[in-house]
């Protein structure tokens, strides 16, 4: 007889009495044998070896869901990965419960049991008789994974909370070189369970941080670790699992999962991983290269691939197919340089691409300047901490001077410490051993140098006048050495073609309700230094050497229209947009994939012609398409690639249109996540409003907002109203009514006053929900 084992949660405490009285009904039927956790004999046994034992065992597992309890994640995970056939059931009434389902959309290709009391979940168990079940889930997708490149140490389940133990398990990671993708919810909060699939086979081992159950949001992101941690102990992976106190550390985690509450506690519960697996990485890496997936030969379709839709996880590689929006010279025409576009615009390829390119010709110097944590709380304080405008302005300025400058020396000498020691000239061994005799001030990461400049400088004593005030900041800021280095770098750069200096990552520490009129003096601050570095570098040469220098700074382009807002002269800040009007230019995105990242294709057109279905919904493909996405690479990239992933699945020689059709459901449940995190800088009640847009009329009236922003407890007075309305409208959650039925999209902000006017005059105060979201949101 086949046994069977169910697990499910504490929590809802009703959820026990249900499970438990089906499966004695289910026993006495005599057609199988389940048995949960309450049957087991553990006395003087650690019990989560017990449950992996029985799991083990077992010839099918189940489990509910109701409730996302951690433990019963990583159990579904982790016989997921040993090879068992699953069945899932949840009770959809309990709310919370389903709404944390549906935004992990981890189980959609597994399906579950709809049940609300115990007679139900007999019925659907015997309807659809797991036992008899010999087929793993996922199995296609694992095979077709399982002999993928390696080419990571580490795969790193980062906190939904951008915290110091983050960037610290980063940081400790590259002190070991141990290479390591980051799967970042601040840019995406749940990958598809496809690419977690894929880059766990890309890596031998697996660190996941768990969340401080004081933190908000830390159940959806413990449930995402919950479950991948299960996957990757099934995977055989090395496993790290971590939290900030406080944590109540699940009975399944205990003796996998540390603790801390500080920075010493945190290299306590990591340090001792990294050095184990810095030991022994080479073999890990073999062994995991060996690993051969039992499966027939792959299909055409299976060997299709489109690539990642996050540019940092294939810097490497984006090159090759980057579709230029703009000639490469106008991105770096300018002394200053800015180039603005939504999150997921296809800013940092740019950035990647300029890289690339600018670094392929030896006669320039490119530098690339991407903190990881910037920390702009100490840079408020300082700024809050100033007398006057001369004197927050000076800080600014010698600041980024500061940071920049130090930076070009630090890439500089990291370039030179690359060539063999006859290749370098005069200039250049002595630039060297000057960085390596000063390396205290010019070696350590941006962001650690940051910190400890904000710390001298907030110790500055108050009441200086502006001559004392300036000695004493060129004083902590070391200007003595700053002018020493700068002599030696400039005879090093005059001899480049160019110095191209690109800045990305600022906005991310752009945090909700920070002081941001003060940050965005710092972002202003970027635009004046340039002026002041080329100088000073041009002031130790001959006037018939100069230094050609251009800085690129991207941004949002939310953030870039706020800072706007905030300058004494926002008509002359020039900046370059990001953005794909053209259907043609944006099509050529996926095609230049297509031809590039596989071999046996040469035609774009053969994407069309053979691979996706013609039309969906009787629309062509590519109309189609246009209509239901945000207009951005990254919403293309990840339909595609989620299209292909569910024709795979269901053994589809091309991507039928059902497919297509099932594939959007899931982009609307991403793009609805990643809304929430794009809602960046304003409006803690934003998720509850959201929420309350399910089952309302995709055309909507004001007056229905008005209702939904009281229930989500936002305030409705004018202002306040009109400001949430033009949020909802900068984020293309809603469109305006510019002309009888025609609704249009805020995808460029230089257009939406035009369409505020047109709106206004129309005069209809309503508005439509844009089709992207309607899936998810069941939109009438």
């Amino acid at each position: 007889m086949k046994k069977g084992f169910y697990a499910y949660g504490s929590q809802p405490s009703f959820i026990g009495e249900v499970v438990e009285e089906s499966v004695n009904e289910i026993n006495q039927g005599g057609l199988c044998q389940v048995f949960t956790w309450k049957s087991m004999n553990v006395t003087g046994r650690v019990l989560i070896n017990k449950i992996l034992e029985d799991i083990n065992n077992c010839d099918f597992f189940c489990a509910d869901l109701t409730g996302l309890n951690d433990n019963v994640l990583f159990e579904v995970g982790y016989a997921i990965a040993i090879g068992k056939p699953i069945w899932l059931s949840l009770d959809t009434t309990h709310t919370e419960s389903f709404r944390r389902f549906k935004e992990l959309n981890f189980f959609s290709n597994i399906g579950y049991c709809n049940h609300t009391n115990s007679r139900q979940l007999s019925d659907g168990f015997l309807v659809d008789r797991p036992f008899e079940n010999h087929i793993p889930v996922l199995q296609d997708l694992i095979e077709e994974y399982q002999t993928g490149k390696k080419d990571t140490a580490i795969l790193f389940l980062k906190s939904h909370i951008d915290t110091n133990y983050s960037q610290q398990i980063i940081k400790k990671a590259g002190t070991f070189k141990l290479p390591l993708l980051i799967d970042d919810p601040a840019e995406t909060k749940i990958q598809p369970l496809n690419w977690y699939l894929e880059n766990m086979f890309k890596a031998p081992a697996l660190i996941s941080q768990f969340s401080s159950q004081q933190r908000t949001g830390h159940q959806l992101h413990n449930s995402k670790c919950s479950f991948l941690s299960g996957l990757g102990l099934g995977f055989n992976k090395e496993l790290l699992m971590v939290a900030e106190e406080p944590y109540e550390v699940p009975v399944d985690f205990k003796g996998y999962l540390n603790t801390y509450f500080d920075s010493n506690s945190c290299k306590e519960a990591i340090t001792p991983f990294m050095i184990g697996l810095k030991d022994q990485i080479a073999e890990l890496m073999f062994k995991s290269q060996l690993v051969k997936a039992k499966s027939k030969e792959k299909s055409k379709l299976q060997k299709i691939s489109f690539g990642e839709f996050i540019a940092e996880h294939e810097s490497n590689t984006i090159h090759d197919y980057y579709v230029e929006v703009a000639h490469l010279d106008r991105l770096i025409k300018q002394e200053n340089n800015i180039i603005i576009g939504r999150k997921g615009a296809g800013k940092t390829a740019t950035l990647y691409y300029l890289y690339e390119e600018f670094s392929a010709d030896k006669r320039n110097h490119v530098c690339l300047i991407k903190p990881i944590n910037f920390e702009f709380d100490g840079l408020v304080a300082l700024i809050e901490n100033s007398k006057n405008d001369f004197e927050s302005g000076y800080l600014i300025e010698s600041i980024w001077k500061f940071l920049i400058l130090t930076e070009l020396a630090r890439s500089a000498y990291l370039k030179i410490k690359e060539k063999p020691d006859y290749a370098l000239t005069v200039d250049e061994k002595e630039f060297a051993k000057f960085i390596f005799s000063k390396n205290d001030y010019f070696i350590a990461d941006l962001s650690t140098r940051l910190e400890e400049q904000l710390d001298t400088l907030l110790s500055i004593e108050s009441e200086l006048s502006q001559k004392e005030f300036k000695h004493k900041i060129s004083e902590k800021l070391h200007d003595g050495i700053i002018s020493d280095m700068l002599r030696l770098l400039a005879k090093i750069f005059h001899r480049k073609n160019k110095v191209v200096l690109l800045i990305d990552n600022l906005d991310k520490s752009w945090k909700k309700n920070s002081k941001l009129n003060v940050l965005s003096k710092y972002i202003l601050g970027i635009l004046g230094v340039s002026g002041r570095i080329v100088r000073d570098l041009n002031y130790h040469l001959d006037s018939k050497s100069k230094v050609s220098f251009h800085l690129t700074l991207f941004l949002r382009s939310d953030i870039f229209k706020y800072v706007q807002n905030q300058a004494r002269e926002p008509d002359k800040i020039e900046y370059q947009r990001i953005s794909w009007n053209d259907p043609i230019v944006f099509f050529r995105i996926i095609e230049q994939r297509f031809l590039e990242l596989n071999d046996e294709e040469e035609l774009s057109e053969d994407l069309w012609d053979k691979y996706i279905a013609k039309s969906v919904n009787g629309q062509p493909i590519q109309e189609f398409i246009l209509d239901n996405i945000y207009p951005r690479p990254r919403d293309l990239i990840y339909l595609f690639q989620r299209s292909k992933d569910l024709a795979v699945q269901r053994s589809h020689i091309m991507i039928e249109e059902q497919d297509v059709v099932d594939a959007l459901k899931d982009y609307s449940n991403w793009i609805f996540t990643s809304v929430l995190v794009e809602n960046g800088v304003s409006q803690k009640q934003m998720e509850d409003f959201m929420y309350n847009l399910i089952g309302e009329n995709q055309i909507i009236s004001l007056q229905s907002i008005k209702g939904l922003m009281q229930d989500s407890s936002i305030s409705v007075i004018d202002e306040d109203l009109e400001y949430f309305i033009n949020h909802l409208v900068d984020l293309s959650v809603i469109g305006r009514e510019i002309r009888p039925n025609e609704f249009v999209f805020n995808y460029d902000f230089t257009q939406d006053k035009k369409n505020l006017i047109l709106s206004k005059k129309l005069n209809t105060e309503r508005y439509k929900i844009h089709n992207a979201l309607a899936p998810y949101l069941e939109c009438l």
